[in-house]
C-alpha cells in the first residue's frame, strides 16, 4: 500500500511539473534530421554513448532532454548481453556508493540474429526515442533507491506479476515526462509491424502498456 501511494503521489507530481503528453491524433512524428543535431551536445557531459547506430545515438540524447535532473548521473549507452531489446542497470560495483556517485548503463542488445534485436535496429526513429525514454525512466527509479532497494527490486523483478508492474509504471512514467505519442509509436510498431516471432510479441503485449493505455493515459494527462 505505501510504495502505491508514493507512486501515485510522483505521477501527480510529474504531471503538474511535465505536461509534455499530447493526444496522439495529429501528432507529428519526431524524425532523425530534427536530432541528429544532438549528436554532439554536451547538455548531459556525465552521459557517454558508445554505440555505433547514430540513429540510436539521436534517440539517446532526445530522451535526455526530458530528464535534467540525470545530467548529474554518469550514464553509458552501450552495447550488451539482454534478454529483451534493450535494458537499464545499475552497474554492479556502484550499487552501494552514495546514490550521486553511481555509474548506469542502457544497454542495446548486440545480437542482431536474435528477434529481440532486430525489434530495436529496424523500429522508426519516434519509436526509438519512445524506448529510450523508457529506459531512462529506469534509471530515474533507481537513483531514488538505496542499494538495497535496488537489489529487492531486482530479485522481486524474477517474478512475472512484478515486472509487469514495474514496467507498466515505467511506461507511465515516461508517458508523464513527454514520450506518450513516442511511446505509443514504439507499442504500436511491436504488436502491429515488428517482425518478431509471436511468442516475443505476446510477452510484449503481457507486461508493457498496450498502444490504446498508452493513448488513454496521455488523453488523462491532457484533457
Amino acid at each position: 500500500m505505501k510504495n502505491r501511494f508514493a507512486f501515485a503521489i510522483g505521477i501527480l507530481f510529474l504531471s503538474l511539473g511535465y505536461g509534455f503528453g499530447q493526444v496522439i491524433s495529429g501528432e507529428k512524428p519526431l524524425r532523425y534530421e530534427d536530432a541528429v543535431g544532438l549528436l554532439d551536445a554536451t547538455t548531459c557531459p556525465l552521459h557517454e554513448v558508445v554505440v555505433a547506430s547514430d540513429t540510436l545515438a539521436a534517440a539517446f540524447r532526445k530522451a535526455d532532454l526530458h530528464y535534467p535532473e540525470l545530467c548529474e548521473r554518469k550514464i553509458r549507452f552501450q552495447y550488451g548481453s539482454a534478454k529483451t531489446s534493450m535494458a537499464a542497470r545499475p552497474i554492479v560495483w556502484s550499487i552501494f556508493r552514495k546514490r550521486d556517485h553511481r555509474k548506469y548503463k542502457i544497454i542495446i542488445n548486440k545480437s542482431r540474429q536474435s528477434d529481440q534485436a532486430r525489434l530495436i535496429y529496424a523500429a522508426p526513429f519516434d519509436a526509438c526515442v519512445g524506448v529510450m525514454g523508457h529506459e531512462m525512466a529506469h534509471i530515474l527509479d533507481y537513483s531514488a533507491k538505496s542499494g538495497w532497494q535496488i537489489m529487492w527490486t531486482g530479485i522481486r523483478y524474477l517474478g512475472k506479476n512484478y515486472r509487469r508492474k514495474i514496467e507498466r509504471q515505467t511506461d507511465s512514467v515516461a508517458v508523464v515526462r513527454g514520450f506518450g505519442p513516442q511511446l505509443y509509436r514504439y507499442a504500436y510498431y511491436v504488436l502491429h509491424e515488428a517482425e518478431i516471432d509471436d511468442a516475443y510479441r505476446n510477452y510484449k503485449a503481457d507486461i508493457y502498456m498496450k498502444p490504446e493505455e498508452i493513448n488513454e493515459l496521455i488523453k488523462s494527462i491532457n484533457p
